[in-house]
């Protein structure tokens, strides 16, 4: 419900989330592969101690609840809401690029939500089964910062402007940046877009489609903390911990799209070693975020 170009990535975001919430779940499949195996040897492993960070590959495992509880999250309530805002405000939703939208656009934008649902969740639980824990939270860290870029940078870099604009009016409208003295028609024009009945529907359907995720994840980390015995945080340490992910995208979007408009595209190729280093690097971010959430042990293997 932030349009098109943000849902997408949201979508892929809310199944890798699903899936690094249930973590230790996931890997809990461990215990069931083994009391379905007859061999003795397998018998005589299941009292040994589990390599950190490794599960098998369990049959039919992709259909399981998790997995359909990722499913039913878009299904039943990100893509109703994503498709709603698109039906009734398409030029916002399509950053005032489509006056309007067919039965066929919104039936394929579902199908593409529903997808990458499934593909964010597949993803980081094959991550997750790898024992790829530092991976499998990259994907919903990149995920994020894509969102966050896309409503930042957008495809022209002024998806800020036009994200603050209802429609394309309202876009031309957009009062120029020139010195210090614009910033208060800029204010005036972002009061009505936060005041308008965009704005509203934006309200209801975000807190329903992020109030339905952050309760899910909530609860399956919490299950996941108990089951595995593990000594984790508290919804409320989760919770923020998950904001700080939230807003630290949100500045690396900033600074990127930044980068982007005074440098040109090329800065990318400086960006992306910088992003590999503070994010995905052994003991950069997303290796903190993972022991902060006390999520399973990293296979070093």
């Amino acid at each position: 419900m932030l349009g098109i170009y943000a849902d997408l990535p949201w979508s892929y975001a809310a199944g890798a989330g699903i899936a690094l919430a249930a973590a230790h779940q996931l890997r809990g499949a461990r215990a069931d592969a083994a009391d379905t195996c007859d061999e003795p040897d397998a018998r005589q492993g299941r009292d040994a101690e589990p390599v950190p960070g490794r599960a098998p590959r369990v049959a039919g495992a992709t259909g399981g609840r998790h997995f359909a509880l990722a499913i039913a999250y878009s299904v039943l309530v990100f893509v109703p809401t994503s498709v709603f805002v698109t039906a009734a405000y398409p030029q916002w939703a399509t950053l005032q690029y489509r006056g309007h939208v067919s039965h066929g656009f919104l039936t394929a934008l579902a199908a593409g939500e529903v997808a990458l649902t499934a593909a964010g969740f597949l993803v980081t639980r094959g991550l997750l089964v790898a024992g790829r824990i530092r991976w499998a939270t990259c994907q919903v860290i990149l995920a994020c910062l894509l969102l966050c870029l896309a409503i930042v940078h957008g495809p022209d870099g002024g998806g800020w402007k036009r994200f603050l604009s209802t429609d394309r009016a309202d876009h031309r409208a957009f009062p120029p940046f020139l010195n210090v003295g614009d910033l208060g028609p800029i204010a005036a024009h972002v009061g009505g877009f936060l005041t308008s009945g965009l704005a509203v529907a934006l309200y209801a359907t975000g807190a329903l489609a992020l109030g339905s995720l952050c309760l899910i994840m909530c609860v399956l980390h919490q299950f996941g903390l108990t089951d595995a015995g593990a000594d984790g945080p508290g919804p409320l340490r989760a919770g923020l911990v998950a904001a700080f992910i939230g807003g630290g995208t949100a500045v690396v979007a900033v600074l990127t799209s930044a980068l982007v408009d005074g440098l040109g595209w090329v800065v990318l190729a400086a960006v992306a070693p910088v992003l590999w280093v503070a994010v995905a690097a052994r003991g950069a971010f997303a290796a903190v975020v993972a022991a902060d959430l006390a999520l399973p042990a990293e296979q070093d293997a």
